[in-house]
């Protein structure tokens, strides 16, 4: 969730890049649309600089123009916004670049090349925005020495089958290596899509499987048996929680060590209930994100509950990063793993007409409600833990 107005990361951003802001920009939607029919022409080299520069006067956004700068002015990281760690990274060794932040649903960016065995490159620009809506694509161009261009090839990943399902990749562009890794959610687990560079292209090689059942979380509590903050922080010490989750994550830190939060965040910690409210309000919307827990009938387990809403204007935003998320913490091994909404009772469906979904956990009590967004109002749902499921009023 963004820590300061749009406005104000603009402000910063036209005083860092000076004339390389002064371009008139173009949004992601019209990129993914427009980049597979349009040949760039007037490529002086193969360099990483030179194909970016010529991508983004081609394609302008905020993002290539932040890259251009540093990769300017000669630096391998730059800062533009310290609240929100909005890092420019440049790895000219690697051939690799790219723009971020640690604690927004704002845009990102990263670019790779490989050199192709017939003295080509093979350019990656991959482009995303986790809201509004979701969006995730990778422009890819075959550089020619030759004719100087950078020619689109919308296909260079054809052939692999999931390819042609209508789903959203995470795509990893290599750091170090030449793997291209896609991720995607499935009912199984996460799939990793791996596809290994074959001299000319990523060609599809395995697909490695990481089972939900996998994803057990070690807590560590202070005493004989955890309490509500020892199971947020299990939670939050997971690596690539991702965007939505890191501005608690830092605020959370700042908690325990008895620090003054980062403005317009709040916390609710009531330990003797079970439960921890955060919220995140700036120019942009409202995190609200709440953590609570319910003992099973065997007392020998724990259902602990983690929700994540973030609202505009008092509609739902719904991202990859939002909702609900169950866990069963065994009181013998201190671990948690992941649990199914559905195999507790919950079945999460809009109702015809329904335009979003939030969540409230109870402070006290066994009944959390699930909120359906409608253009009439809201209507709740309710559901009361027994034990071992949850039963719906």
């Amino acid at each position: 969730m963004q820590k300061k107005s749009l406005l104000t990361v603009l402000l910063l951003l036209c005083l860092s890049l000076g004339s390389a802001w002064a371009q008139e920009t173009v949004s992601l939607e019209d990129i993914e649309k427009g980049w597979k029919t349009k040949t760039i022409s007037n490529v002086a080299n193969g360099s990483l600089g030179v194909m970016l520069e010529r991508f983004d006067q081609t394609w302008p956004t905020w993002m290539g123009a932040s890259v251009r700068d540093a990769m300017e002015k000669g630096l391998s990281k730059m800062v533009i916004d310290e609240e929100t760690a909005l890092t420019v990274i440049v790895d000219s060794k690697n051939g690799y670049v790219g723009v971020s932040d640690a604690g927004t649903d704002g845009e990102s960016m990263s670019a790779c090349y490989w050199n192709r065995s017939n003295g080509h490159k093979l350019l990656a620009v991959c482009m995303s925005s986790p809201t509004d809506p979701y969006i995730e694509f990778v422009c890819f161009y075959d550089y020619d020495p030759q004719q100087k261009t950078l020619i689109p090839e919308p296909d260079i990943l054809a052939g692999f089958r999931p390819w042609t399902v209508e789903e959203p990749y995470s795509y990893n562009l290599p750091k170090q290596g030449k793997d291209l890794i896609l991720e995607e959610w499935a009912d199984e687990g996460i799939r990793r899509h791996i596809f290994t560079w074959n001299g000319m292209k990523p060609v599809y090689s395995n697909t490695e499987v990481k089972a939900y059942e996998d994803f057990t979380i070690r807590v560590r509590p202070k005493g004989a048996q955890p309490n509500v903050k020892d199971f947020l922080t299990a939670y939050l010490s997971q690596e690539d929680m991702g965007e939505a989750w890191a501005g608690i994550a830092q605020s959370w830190k700042l908690y325990q060590n008895g620090m003054k939060l980062i403005p317009g965040d709040t916390f609710t910690v009531d330990v003797q209930n079970g439960y921890i409210g955060y919220e995140s309000v700036d120019d942009e919307g409202r995190q609200v994100i709440e953590c609570c827990y319910w003992n099973y009938a065997d007392k020998q387990h724990k259902l602990v509950a983690f929700t994540n809403d973030y609202f505009r204007e008092l509609r739902p935003v719904m991202t990859e990063s939002t909702g609900l998320t169950f866990y069963r913490y065994d009181n013998a091994t201190h671990k948690m793993n992941l649990a199914f909404a559905l195999d507790l009772g919950i079945d999460i469906e809009l109702p015809p007409g329904g335009n979003g979904v939030s969540y409230s956990l109870p402070r006290q009590g066994k009944t959390m409600t699930v909120y359906y967004h409608t253009s009439s109002g809201k209507i709740p749902t309710r559901f009361t833990w027994n034990g071992s499921k949850f039963v719906k009023e």
